[in-house]
């Protein structure tokens, strides 16, 4: 085989390496969860998450911290609906002294709740993919925007980490009330890959040509 051919043919394996390694590092993993084993929670108690014709409204919030950076995928709810329309959102926010901030998405799912006590778990896709920072923290809020909307945020088996947030006024700016225990939830994110990743494949790459046209040079002396 030619040296310019078995070059060719490395630099295309290195690559395709690199690309499957990349195309694992972005499969989904599990940035937070508080369910129990087999995605188990609490069936028979939930926190109120309602629209203003019901409790004046009770809006639900959740903190977590990715222990690295992830691009957002989803959340997974232990709720359940009671009663009114099946409009439930699910709402990423940053964290603003301790509270939720900012809006950084908005999730809207509708005709997705199980009835309440049936051991459902609504799943909210993400279509903005945001980055989810490590060591920063961030809130998932649950939103009934329907007047009438009834449903449960069904509680963690044992999840007294952090306190869970609660709302009275149809609110996601507050004020907050403090309460235990937390509502069972999962966050799902694509690992981003560490900037030392990238450099070091490059690297190889440029030792293999540096090398194969190394070695080409010599054969022609």
């Amino acid at each position: 085989m030619l040296p310019f051919t078995r070059f060719l043919i490395t630099i295309v394996m290195v690559a395709g390496l690199g690309l499957a390694a990349a195309s694992e590092a972005r499969a989904d993993a599990v940035v937070f969860s508080n369910f129990g084993p087999g995605m188990t929670f609490n069936t028979s108690t939930a926190w109120n998450v309602s629209g203003t014709n019901v409790y004046s409204g009770r809006v639900v919030a959740q903190s977590f911290t990715p222990s690295a950076n992830f691009t957002f995928s989803s959340a997974q709810l232990a709720m359940g609906i009671i009663r009114g329309p099946n409009i439930l959102q699910v709402v990423l926010m940053t964290s603003s002294g301790g509270f939720p901030g900012a809006i950084v998405e908005t999730i809207t799912l509708t005709d997705a709740v199980a009835p309440i006590g049936t051991g459902g778990i609504v799943l909210a896709n993400s279509a903005l993919q945001p980055l989810l920072s490590a060591g920063t923290q961030y809130w998932i809020v649950a939103f009934a925007p329907e007047d009438d909307t009834f449903m449960g945020w069904n509680l963690s088996l044992n999840d007294f980490s952090a306190p869970v947030l609660l709302n009275g006024s149809h609110s996601l700016t507050g004020p907050w009330e403090f309460s235990a225990p937390r509502g069972a939830f999962q966050v799902n994110g694509a690992p981003v890959p560490e900037p030392a990743t990238m450099l070091l494949l490059g690297a190889s790459l440029t030792v293999i040509a540096l090398r194969k046209c190394k070695c080409k040079i010599g054969n022609r002396r």
